[in-house]
């Protein structure tokens, strides 16, 4: 019989080890079914800054990290298990017992649900994709229901080149360097204020840029004729699985619908392709829905849907 062991997150030491959690998941389940893609865990994980989190769980067996659960207060969990492992029961009622146990001792009268997550339940939800039938299936068995659309995911290959763009006169494109962390900082939160303010620091900016996979010439710009940075994106290029990955991208929302998002995605699809990147990936929330535009629009196709599964609080 197989054992599992779990733990909290340790922290910076742990990083590594999710990161080839997720590359082997993903490689295992493309061109859907992917859920943390080895940029993702950088860019989700990066911020904790070396510390252990209460709210990131793994779980181990013989042969290595098994599963994990991520919990977002006030009710969302993102979870994976090892690909090569079924939904074993005794190991995925753990997971799901875990999340349950943070979502009630979270829990406090009056708490505010970020804007992304208006409108799911009250108890707690996790994404599943739509071409995940057996996690479908798993969720269905323990109370879960399905709920209204989470999101998409879309890729596109990069063995036929990119399309050539012009640039609006005045404007350049290039990578971001250390002597632009205040404004790429500032750039983020204009970018993402839509949602809620965002808190993204300088100094979480230059934490991001000491972090595993990040490579600053992937990380790229858009300037306008002054010098302000009106659009961006960081790609991460998976040179052992030959998968590249865009997360995030954002616009200055005083600058939207310009087109200066696919201005940027073209020419980190470029910069994907010259490191020898097969294929791209991205995914968005359905609530965004000047992105799930943008992406076709950049040569992208839809490749699988998210959607909501939720079970109700229990008291």
């Amino acid at each position: 019989m197989t054992w599992f062991d779990s733990r909290l997150y340790g922290g910076s030491r742990d990083l590594p080890l999710l990161i080839d959690f997720a590359r082997s998941n993903m490689l295992a389940r493309l061109p859907g079914g992917t859920y943390w893609k080895p940029g993702d865990v950088t860019w989700q994980f990066y911020r904790l800054r070396g510390k252990a989190c209460e709210d990131v769980e793994l779980w181990l067996d013989e042969d290595g990290l098994a599963g994990v659960v991520a919990f977002e207060p006030p009710a969302v969990m993102a979870f994976d298990v090892r690909a090569d492992l079924r939904l074993d029961a005794p190991l995925l009622d753990e997971m799901l017992a875990w999340a349950a146990g943070r979502r009630a001792a979270l829990a406090a009268p009056g708490e505010q649900t970020p804007r992304a997550y208006a409108g799911l339940s009250t108890g707690i939800s996790t994404l599943v994709a739509a071409s995940d039938s057996e996690r479908e299936a798993a969720l269905a068995q323990r109370g879960y229901t399905r709920g209204r659309e989470g999101g998409v995911r879309f890729a596109v290959s990069l063995r036929e080149g990119v399309p050539g763009d012009i640039l609006p006169r005045g404007m350049r494109l290039r990578y971001a360097t250390d002597a632009d962390i205040a404004a790429r900082a500032a750039a983020h939160r204009a970018a993402w204020s839509v949602w809620g303010t965002s808190k993204f620091s300088e100094e979480a900016y230059r934490e991001l840029r000491a972090a595993p996979l990040y490579d600053e010439r992937l990380d790229v710009i858009l300037e306008d004729v002054d010098g302000r940075i009106v659009s961006y994106c960081i790609c991460w290029a998976d040179e052992e699985a030959g998968v590249g990955h865009f997360e995030p991208v954002g616009t200055d929302a005083a600058f939207s619908r310009r087109g200066f998002g696919k201005l940027v995605v073209h020419e980190g699809l470029r910069r994907l392709r010259e490191r020898g990147m097969h294929t791209a990936l991205v995914g968005t929330a359905w609530v965004n829905e000047a992105a799930r535009a943008l992406y076709p629009a950049s040569g992208f196709e839809l490749v699988d849907l998210e959607w909501w599964w939720e079970r109700p609080a229990t008291h």
